[in-house]
């Protein structure tokens, strides 16, 4: 009986948003090499893979892409559903020379089917089958044309196969290793005596080799008649990625530490990293949320994509128009959602949030509060956080009139970055004397556009809308 793709082991495969950026594609690509781009509704749109991110952030690129920037279509990408043929499985992975592939039912994508899963199925059926002759020659095709090293050992680590690419990544002969006892290379004892003792297999072990080097390893036991008779070790270097991921760590805590200092004391600190934001998927039809993601520090890093993007207007020229000012605006930031209170949700749990959050005006009223009495704010200040979710037509009379550019500013970049923060959405500005247009694409319907917003009259102009 022919076995199928939907008859061998399968992984969760790892999304991404098509607006999400670079930076944060980074370590879920070091884990798995992969990663798929995929709608609200699970439809594969494309695939990043670490060659194409490395690619893009090291020539100047990453700047403002996302995942759909630099994705290979999914339409040029090989995949396959749950009814393919496994040894059409594994014709694609010999053409393709890629680590996994797209499991994909309807459009949605549904697992993701990695390459040692068919070389297993392939290998455990020629050792155990001497008549299987044309899945051991399939499963050798597969072992050569692996761009991950391969080596199997036996009970006695004495090793049976070391494939081309494990030739290529240890700089070491087959003819010379096979027949040889295994050599540990790591500087961390190998978990090859684990999983030969508990016959439960291991997989993206981070392996720093002596050389400084560092691989991600995988460890499959040869299972028969039920007891461990070897291992299967598969592994690829990933040095060029940890260095990548330990680059982006050290520079975003680098940022964490430099914006720590602009805050009043670590009291503020400590309150914006410990309230919540909620990120949701949201139905048009009822108008309810359903919550997806807990950001535990969500306040925190609402205020800084706050300032990302009043940084980014800011090197469009808008500092420069009368009546706008730099160092009010951000004191306003960090104090506008100071105040805020938000309930406790759970992922999954299906809410209205007219109901479940506080009024905003509310928030903003004690956030003013705070800057106002234990911060000593200035007055402009507190005009602006106190009155940031007002709409105009409801603001107090004594509302100073030179504010309105500064206020209509610091509401855009607020609802921005609740959209960065919430819904990863993409954003792009641009700035032509008093009118900022904005082009953004975001889950929520009421957001998906493009549009003008001029800062000194007030008008507000869709220009397209998706």
């Amino acid at each position: 009986m022919k076995m199928k793709v939907k008859d061998v082991e399968t992984l969760e495969p790892v999304t991404a948003a098509p607006g999400a950026g670079l930076e944060g594609l980074a370590p879920l690509v070091t884990d798995r090499g992969i990663v798929y781009v995929v709608s609200q509704t699970n439809e594969l749109l494309g695939v990043v893979t670490g060659s194409k991110l490395i690619s893009a952030l090291t020539s100047g690129y990453a700047k403002g892409a996302t995942a759909q920037d630099v994705m290979i279509p999914a339409s040029s990408f090989p995949s396959v559903d749950p009814e393919t043929d496994l040894q059409a499985a594994a014709g694609l992975f010999e053409s393709s020379c890629v680590p996994e592939l797209p499991v994909v039912e309807n459009g949605m994508l549904v697992a993701s089917l990695p390459q040692r899963s068919v070389l297993m199925t392939f290998s455990s059926e020629a050792a155990l089958s001497k008549s299987a002759r044309y899945h051991e020659q399939r499963a050798l095709a597969i072992l050569r044309s692996l761009h991950e090293g391969l080596i199997v050992i036996d009970k006695d680590l004495i090793i049976q196969e070391f494939n081309p690419a494990a030739e290529r990544l240890m700089n070491a002969r087959a003819a010379d290793r096979i027949g040889q006892k295994a050599v540990m290379v790591s500087r961390d004892e190998s978990p090859i005596f684990e999983v030969m003792k508990t016959g439960k297999a291991r997989y993206n072990v981070m392996t720093p080799l002596a050389d400084g080097r560092v691989f991600s390893v995988n460890y499959v036991p040869l299972v028969e008649d039920g007891t461990v008779q070897g291992i299967i070790e598969t592994f690829h270097d990933i040095t060029e990625q940890e260095e990548l991921r330990s680059q982006l760590v050290n520079s975003r805590d680098e940022l964490d530490r430099a914006f720590a200092l602009t805050l009043p004391n670590s009291r503020v600190e400590h309150k914006l990293k410990h309230t919540p934001e909620y990120r949701d998927k949201y139905d048009p039809e009822t108008g309810l949320i359903t919550v997806t993601e807990v950001i535990e520090d969500g306040n925190y890093k609402h205020v800084v994509n706050a300032l990302k993007v009043l940084a980014d207007l800011n090197s469009k020229g808008i500092m420069s128009l009368l009546g706008i000012s730099k160092d009010v605006l951000v004191q306003s930031i960090i104090f506008h959602d100071l105040g805020k209170s938000q309930p406790q949700l759970e992922i999954g749990q299906t809410v209205d949030p007219k109901k479940v959050f506080e009024y905003s005006p509310a928030h903003a009223a004690r956030s003013a509060d705070i800057a106002a009495h234990f911060y000593h704010k200035d007055q402009d200040v507190i005009w602006l956080v106190r009155y940031h979710h007002h709409r105009e037509e409801e603001l107090p009379l004594d509302f100073p009139r030179h504010l309105m550019p500064m206020l209509r500013l610091l509401q855009l970049v607020d609802g921005l970055s609740a959209a960065l923060t919430r819904r990863n959405a993409t954003i792009k500005l641009d700035v032509e004397g008093t009118r900022v247009t904005v082009h953004e694409r975001n889950g929520h319907p009421d957001f998906n556009k493009s549009r003008v917003v001029d800062l000194f009259t007030g008008e507000s102009t869709v220009i397209n809308v998706d």
